[in-house]
């Protein structure tokens, strides 16, 4: 049988219905997939996909070998949770997580619990929704934090029950304008939309809303096609902007109050923005959290509950 990697390959391909999706969730060349795909059925003796135009479909012996193939992957993955060697003194943690500053506060946070006299492997990746729950999924990362508008929450947990996954609530928030001490509206207690159009709004320069499939994300950004727009595509950078330049600002989620000092920033309510959203942690049902994974998750809690 080839190495359990094929068979993850497998799952992916049933999950997706699409070779080329699969490879592109495994962060690999569809040709080496579908190769890949190719030997696993040539080493079991029967097709497990039937191909058509319009994707991959399992055929019958194939719903039962993959059927069979993710009863063996849960197993293992619990199996190497529970007993997998860990040398004294090792640190490691995989995680997946939306763009958001009181999740990579907690996660600093988190870094400071470390002995760095020992060995590390820290993995940090921002990115959206779908590609979170792709990931842990496939085992790329062990834990991740998804966001969606609770309009869409249907939509995602159904996501998770199909890719077998565990979830816990961290937060439900709604977004709010960020701006400098400075800006001219700082001084109010809310801020409407009308008034905020007026300035210009610093915004992430992709269109990969995490709270959305990428279909609605497009629609999105498309509807908020704004007349004073500054891309930028770095965290740090938009921070530095909003703090020099006072009279930006942009879309957050609520921040941690030594963010806000440290930058010299205000964050305000506004009546455009009453989508409620919800931050959730995922893993796969049979791992089992490391102590790394739930000094985190408590982090994450703390920092959560300290938003403004």
């Amino acid at each position: 049988m080839n190495n359990i990697q094929h068979l993850r390959y497998a799952v992916e391909v049933e999950r997706t219905g699409s070779i080329s999706k699969a490879a592109e969730n495994l962060y690999m060349g569809q040709p080496h997939l579908s190769k890949a795909i190719r030997e696993l059925e040539n080493e079991i003796g029967f097709d497990i996909f039937n191909r058509t135009p319009k994707g991959v479909i399992p055929t019958q012996k194939g719903k039962g070998f993959l059927e069979y193939t993710r009863n063996i992957l849960n197993q293992i993955d619990e199996m190497e949770a529970r007993y997998k060697p860990s040398p004294e003194g090792k640190q490691e943690i995989r995680i997946a997580v939306p763009r958001a500053s009181y999740i990579s506060y907690a996660f600093t946070e988190f870094l400071k619990t470390l002995d760095f006299d020992n060995d590390i492997k820290v993995d940090y990746r921002e990115t959206n929704s779908l590609h979170a729950i792709s990931d842990v999924a496939s085992s790329t990362d062990d834990i991740a934090v998804i966001r969606y508008q609770l309009d869409y929450e249907k939509y995602f947990l159904t996501s998770l029950e199909d890719n077998d996954l565990r979830h816990e609530l961290i937060k439900e928030f709604e977004y709010h304008a960020l701006m400098s001490t400075s800006h001219p509206l700082a001084v109010c207690s809310e801020v409407s939309y009308e008034e905020l159009q007026q300035f210009p709004e610093i915004n992430p320069g992709d269109i990969s809303v995490p709270a959305l499939p990428l279909s609605e994300a497009r629609r999105f950004a498309q509807s908020l096609d704004r007349k004073k727009s500054i891309k930028v595509y770095e965290r740090g950078s938009q921070l530095e902007i909003l703090s020099r330049v006072p009279n930006t600002y942009m879309w957050v989620s609520p921040m941690p109050r030594d963010v806000l000092d440290r930058f010299g920033l205000v964050e305000l309510p506004c009546d455009a923005s009453k989508k409620r959203f919800a931050d959730v942690f995922i893993y796969r049902h049979g791992y089992r959290l490391t102590a790394n994974d739930k000094k985190f998750l408590e982090l994450l809690k703390k920092a959560a509950a300290e938003m403004v």
